[in-house]
């Protein structure tokens, strides 16, 4: 057996510890020069931490042969402590490092999504996200251009409608139910009790949803239903800024408009029919897709997503005719 060198506490009888990590690559690989090759040091230096543990222990650890060392009768004891020390601690460390309380995922995130969607849905939920993930870095970026036209510069993509390209996996994140919304100086000026009340009032609009309110007052029962002025907007982020100040009446994306609604800054006087607008959909870089930050995101924005879709549900089930 090894002789014990020193006594106190167990920090004080513990060798060298890089020494020990040489001393196991030399026993089991049985060579100075393949035991240097492993872990990327010279043979000098796997040689000096040998000698460094035998002046440690004050014996020889390594009977040096033809071809190579072998353990000496105590070097062998010496070995199998150490490789069930190593064990034990490969085991905590992998058990640690596998507990989401204790090991923290770090890196890059690229969304590219919806401009309205990022500033209306995303920004306000991501402090959540860095809550939980603060070592994770999301960088934003803004485009309403089909996925397959970005290239490959982001590892999430948010858009209106499927995204079927090569290098994608898409799914949905969650529907997109739209209804008019205004403030409520606006409803208190002139009342909505019916879609035709919506013809006393100035209609918003935006370049991508230019069709929406068409779409809507059909389904509405109300086709062709002309409001007293129509206000046109470049994005949907001007045009919902537009019905929180008051400037007229939006068919609104129910998702987007979530916190203005709690904060009384819109409503919706009319409660349907609800428009289901191309549900949002979630696509993921492939190629990035096995990344332990990406797979975070995705994980977190999927299920921040869910109220939104057991609500959607909701909705559908109250508006299926009884029979």
């Amino acid at each position: 057996m090894v002789t014990e060198k020193r006594k106190g506490n167990d920090a004080d009888n513990l060798p060298p510890l890089n020494a020990l990590r040489h001393f196991e690559a030399v026993a089991r690989l049985g060579s100075f020069a393949a035991a240097a090759n492993e872990l990327h040091v010279t043979h000098w230096a796997v040689g000096k931490q040998i000698r460094l543990l035998e002046d440690w222990f004050g014996l020889p650890l390594f009977e040096r042969r033809a071809r190579g060392v072998v353990p000496t009768d105590q070097g062998a004891a010496l070995l199998s402590d150490v490789n069930g020390a190593f064990a034990c601690l490969s085991h905590s460390v992998t058990q640690l490092r596998h507990e989401p309380t204790t090991r923290r995922i770090a890196g890059i995130v690229r969304v590219n999504a919806l401009p309205s969607f990022a500033l209306y849905w995303l920004i306000p939920r991501l402090s959540n996200f860095q809550s939980s993930f603060p070592d994770i870095d999301v960088r934003i970026s803004t485009t309403s251009r089909k996925l397959r036209y970005v290239g490959d510069a982001f590892d999430v993509g948010v858009r209106s409608g499927p995204e079927h390209a090569a290098g994608l996996a898409s799914m949905t994140l969650m529907p997109d139910v739209r209804l008019p919304a205004c403030s409520p100086a606006v409803l208190r000026s002139r009342p909505i009790a019916t879609p035709a009340d919506l013809r006393h009032h100035t209609l918003l609009h935006s370049t991508t949803t230019r069709t929406a309110w068409a779409d809507w007052l059909r389904q509405a029962g109300a086709p062709g239903l002309q409001g007293s002025r129509h206000l046109d907007f470049d994005h949907v982020f001007l045009q919902l800024s537009a019905a929180v100040e008051g400037l007229g009446v939006t068919l609104a994306s129910l998702p987007l408009i979530e916190r203005e609604i709690a904060a009384g800054r819109l409503v919706c006087p009319l409660a349907e029919p609800a428009w289901q607008a191309p549900d949002y959909t979630l696509a993921v870089n492939t190629e990035r897709a096995e990344d332990e930050a990406v797979a975070a995101f995705v994980k977190w924005i999927t299920a921040s997503a869910a109220p939104e879709r057991t609500a959607s549900a909701r909705n559908k089930s109250k508006q299926r005719p009884r029979r």
